[in-house]
């Protein structure tokens, strides 16, 4: 007898399941569109680029689960859900697909397959929905917030995945244990439910398979219209918002020109910054839907783990709820008023008129109310100032969220617009203004760091290959200038082509375009365009990686067009070119990643073969936290010039992290992560037991040796 088995045994009026899919999938297409027409509240955002790439990333990220393995247990615990709920899916597919044309094919070989894959992906999706169950009831891990919603997903999902296979049980009990149990065998989970209700009456086996089937119909089509309103509505949002990812490197942030704004603009009503949800483009608020409420990122921020008021997790999940309280009466309004209402592609700038008396009841960010009774805003002014830009959260998180525009842009409106910033912020950008860099009190001017050097400067007629961007930190802080001084050594050793500019360089706004404030990075961006113009500069040299960043990814918006090449990089192209001779022998070495350097812009190689030709066979050593996982020094967004209240300080929890791995030195390739790490050493390790230095200090002590 051909190994087949009869579809819809036992049960009358089969057919009529695919009524109720119908209505299954027409509740959640309600329940997406309802969601999409609040994007369509944001205003432009081209993500339909390049869709090859976007789609070939889709296909690594939901098929290879490619950034959700990078938590192993949870990742794989999802891999198995995934598939296990992707075949059960396929497999009802394929009967329906054998009903509906009266083809018989799920028969012979063909249908022992089908049993057997069936039953094993199902199963796996059992333990994966266990594996869930267990952190979020037995381990409780901390970054997993359960709510209500959580336990009803995942154990809906594991009914279903149960209920299939009690379902399959009683009609082999009833069928082929007995008469056919070769055939079934190969239904391993059904047969393990066959054989422990083997004892039942033919009655009773048909009764209960008949009342189980339906309940099971009932609620695999109830998960089904769920999707769209409940944790499992990432399936769709994360789907569409892993598509529509930001390409571009995530250090980069985004543009506008303040000044065609104004001159746009003469009555001075330009939107600087965002303060209103519709004012973000309707990514940002695809953005919102997509998360899960994983706390991934929450678990990876440096700010969050250093105690000060800040999760990622919290601030997209805040503004998500905002944007359902005040969403829907803002999108009314504006079609009560006749306006036009953009389109998913997106048209306008956002910022609904329509919309400011909703929002001002319930206002995007703000401080603590003082009176229980005012409105509380969806984000407290200090957690968007707990923010170090480090980009942790945005690697970390499976579906692409993109935290760090959407804090800047806030950051934005309160700099500009409310000129409402910390006192230590605001000397920052006054010195800027004023002076053209960040430091209040620097110990050097600068052209001081070179004055007994014989180094080309452009300004004096020089001319050459590379332009050496020396920053400001490493041109007017000590510890810096020691680094500056180095490299204008190695350079030298290997015969680079190089010049400066010396009291004609400007700070490239960085750390004012972090904090919010775009008016003065702009103003700096334009200036050292202009300078180097006027000098033909088309190759440039940084040793900071805040600058290699400001250069190399966004000065182009403004006509800047350089190749950039961190120190780092060009020194490992040095040595393999053979133009570098340097003694090895380095012992204990470690190395730390700059964020700037690393996650922003991918640079992890490179420092590496660099510290790998200095150190002795096994002296370098990794940190357990390094490469895209690396901890932050607490330096970013502003923070070499701000300060907060931390339980912990952050850069003391990566100096713990270098004792922990027992490496002597800790090798760095970023002016701001080595002011860090000597804060670090000073209070943690008075002993000096462990040293600090720049890849860039390690090279010229080789060439002294």
């Amino acid at each position: 007898m051909e190994a087949t088995r009869q579809i819809y045994w036992n049960i009358a009026f089969g057919m009529a399941i695919y009524g109720l899919a119908a209505v299954a999938v027409g509740f959640a297409a309600r329940g997406v569109f309802r969601r999409v027409q609040l994007w369509k509240l944001g205003g432009a955002a081209l993500r339909t680029d390049r869709m090859g790439e976007r789609a070939r990333g889709l296909v690594a990220e939901i098929f290879g689960h490619r950034r959700l393995l990078r938590d192993p247990v949870p990742g794989v615990a999802h891999l198995f859900v995934f598939y296990g709920f992707l075949v059960e899916l396929i497999a009802t597919g394929m009967i329906a697909v054998q009903e509906w044309t009266g083809i018989h094919y799920l028969k012979g070989p063909l249908y022992l397959g089908y049993s057997l894959v069936s039953d094993v992906f199902g199963l796996l999706g059992l333990v994966g929905c266990g594996i869930f169950l267990w952190r979020r009831g037995v381990q409780k891990v901390p970054r997993l917030h359960t709510v209500t919603d959580d336990w009803i997903a995942i154990g809906l999902l594991a009914l279903v995945f149960a209920q299939g296979f009690v379902v399959e049980g009683f009609r082999i009990a009833a069928t082929e244990l007995r008469q056919n149990p070769g055939l079934a065998v190969w239904s391993p989970g059904g047969f393990l439910v066959a054989k422990a209700v083997s004892g039942l009456s033919e009655g009773a086996l048909h009764a209960v398979h008949r009342g189980v089937w339906w309940f099971h119909a009932f609620t695999a089509f109830g998960l089904l219209g769920y999707m769209a309103y409940g944790k499992f509505n990432h399936i769709w949002f994360g789907t569409a918002n892993i598509l529509l990812r930001n390409l571009e490197p995530s250090g980069k942030l985004g543009h506008f020109d303040i000044d065609k704004a104004l001159e746009s603009d003469p009555d001075g009503d330009v939107v600087l910054g965002t303060s209103q949800i519709e004012q973000y483009p309707w990514k940002s608020l695809l953005d919102l839907d997509a998360c899960m409420n994983c706390g991934r990122c929450e678990a990876v921020c440096p700010a969050s783990q250093s105690g000060v008021p800040l999760s990622p997790r919290k601030l997209i999940q805040d503004m998500k709820a905002h944007l359902t309280e005040v969403g829907p009466a803002s999108l009314l309004a504006r079609l009560a008023k006749g306006e036009t209402v953009a389109g998913v592609a997106g048209a306008g700038n956002g910022g609904a008129a329509g919309g400011d008396a909703v929002a001002a009841r319930s206002p995007l960010f703000g401080d603590a109310p003082e009176n229980a009774t005012d409105p509380r805003p969806a984000v407290l002014e200090v957690e968007l100032w707990g923010c170090r830009t480090c980009g942790a959260c945005t690697q970390e998180c499976p579906v692409f969220i993109e935290h760090i525009p959407k804090i800047v842009d806030m950051r934005r409106h309160l700099v500009m617009t409310e000129s409402k910033m910390s006192d230590a912020a605001q000397l920052m950008l006054k010195n800027m203004d004023d002076r053209m860099h960040p430091w209040a009190k620097a110990p050097h001017n600068r052209d001081e760091w070179y004055q007994d050097l014989d180094v080309k400067i452009l300004g004096d007629g020089a001319t050459a290959e590379y332009l050496y961007w020396v920053g400001c930190t490493g041109a007017m802080i000590d510890r810096n200038i020691q680094v500056t001084r180095a490299m204008v050594k190695v350079l030298k050793a290997a015969g680079v082509d190089f010049a400066i500019l010396g009291s004609e360089e400007v700070c490239t706004g960085d750390p004012a375009r972090r904090v919010g404030g775009e008016f003065t990075f702009q103003l700096c961006a334009k200036q050292n365009i202009e300078t180097l113009s006027n000098y033909g500069v088309k190759k440039i040299i940084t040793t900071c990686p805040h600058c290699f960043n400001s250069y190399k990814n966004e000065y182009p918006d403004f006509g800047g067009n350089y190749e950039v090449v961190h120190h780092t990089q060009l020194i490992e192209e040095l040595i393999r070119a053979g133009k570098l001779k340097l003694k090895s022998g380095l012992e204990s070495l470690t190395y730390h990643d700059p964020c700037y350097l690393g996650r922003h812009n991918g640079v992890y190689e490179a420092p590496r073969a660099v510290l790998d030709t200095l150190a002795a066979p096994g002296g370098r050593i990794e940190m357990e936290r390094s490469q895209s996982k690396s901890l932050c020094c607490g330096a970013g967004g502003g923070y070499a010039w701000m300060d907060d209240d931390p339980t912990t300080r952050i850069n003391h929890m990566r100096l713990a992290d270098v004792k922990e791995c027992g490496a002597k030195t800790a090798a760095v390739s970023c002016p701001f992560c080595m002011q860090m790490f000597d804060d670090a050493l000073k209070t943690l390790d008075p002993g000096k037991t462990i040293r600090a230095a720049d890849i860039a200090e390690l090279v010229a002590e080789a060439l002294e040796a």
